[in-house]
């Protein structure tokens, strides 16, 4: 209790994995139902010590009726976050969106260069430590079942990526049904047809491309965002970002049907607990198996006059 008031703590959590469309949905959502001062609180991982108090008063004062939540992708593959979640919010619902995972990585990748643009290491360097270190975070399988197991199938919403980008509409109603939230019309809103953010580029290895994309993400910080976005539509901005960015170049199939080999298994168990076919998502010589098999299975037998 607090100037007697109880506590009010949120409803759901989007608990990640990173990079798959969360900083979009808090977007979308902002003005529609109760989100916290920031859009990632880190309260159940990183800043746990500052109290339950601390972490309900970010949310502001919502109207009791309004669905309460944040987005944080950080706990995704983290037990202690699920188990402090389960402790102070017994009956939360949970949403997870999975993107194919070589993908995810890549565009993780993208990311970690842009904000710490010292960072020199290669594609290939950054996903094996990510993959060989931190497996937890790439065992989508293995992860959802533990939060289905702590918080009941009923209440964790399952969600892919691939949807929100085809039917970013489609996406979002499945979202505010499962919160209890008035559905949003996306044409209306103010992200309206506004992209993913998908962080294309990177400064470029030198001092003063460093300090120059810093101070512009400074002055895009600070109200500037939409006159910078409006910019960067013309040719003139093409021709004055070269000398201070760079533009990352595709994912080669190579690194993606590695990555898509080494979480086949996991895969095929997420395959099997959402009943989603998730072919797009394996190596070529998986599929090429699959095709195979296929071909060896013989048809159905069809009974009744010919």
């Amino acid at each position: 209790m607090t100037d007697g008031k109880a506590l009010r703590l949120p409803t759901f959590v989007h608990v990640g994995p990173p990079r798959t469309g969360t900083t979009w949905l808090h977007e979308v959502l902002l003005g529609h139902i109760g989100l916290p001062s920031r859009k990632e609180t880190r309260f159940f991982d990183a800043h746990y010590n500052r109290g339950a108090e601390w972490y309900c008063h970010l949310f502001g004062d919502y109207p009791a009726d309004v669905p309460r939540g944040e987005m944080a992708p950080t706990l995704f593959s983290n037990a202690l976050a699920r188990e402090r979640i389960k402790y102070h919010i017994p009956d939360c619902k949970i949403i997870v969106t999975f993107r194919e995972p070589a993908a995810r990585l890549y565009s993780q990748y993208r990311l970690f260069r842009l904000e710490r643009s010292h960072v020199n290491d290669t594609f290939d360097e950054y996903w094996r430590s990510r993959v060989y270190e931190a497996a937890d975070l790439c065992s989508y399988a293995t992860q959802l079942k533990r939060w289905q197991a702590t918080f009941g199938k009923s209440r964790v919403l399952v969600l892919f990526y691939d949807d929100l980008s085809s039917n970013p509409q489609g996406y979002l109603d499945t979202v505010c049904d499962f919160v209890g939230a008035r559905r949003i019309e996306l044409e209306r809103s103010r992200v309206g047809g506004g992209k993913i953010y998908a962080a294309p580029a990177a400064p470029r290895p030198n001092e003063f491309a460093k300090r120059a994309v810093a101070t512009l993400h400074w002055i895009s910080s600070r109200g500037a965002r939409p006159l910078i976005q409006l910019s960067q539509r013309t040719p003139l901005w093409k021709i004055m970002r070269r000398p201070f960015v760079e533009d990352f170049p595709p994912l080669t199939d190579e690194s993606a049907d590695e990555i898509r080999a080494i979480l086949l298994p996991e895969t095929e168990e997420l395959e099997l607990i959402t009943g989603r076919d998730l072919s797009g998502w394996k190596p070529a010589s998986a599929i090429e198996v699959g095709r195979e098999r296929n071909r060896l299975v013989p048809p159905p037998l069809r009974h009744g006059i010919g």
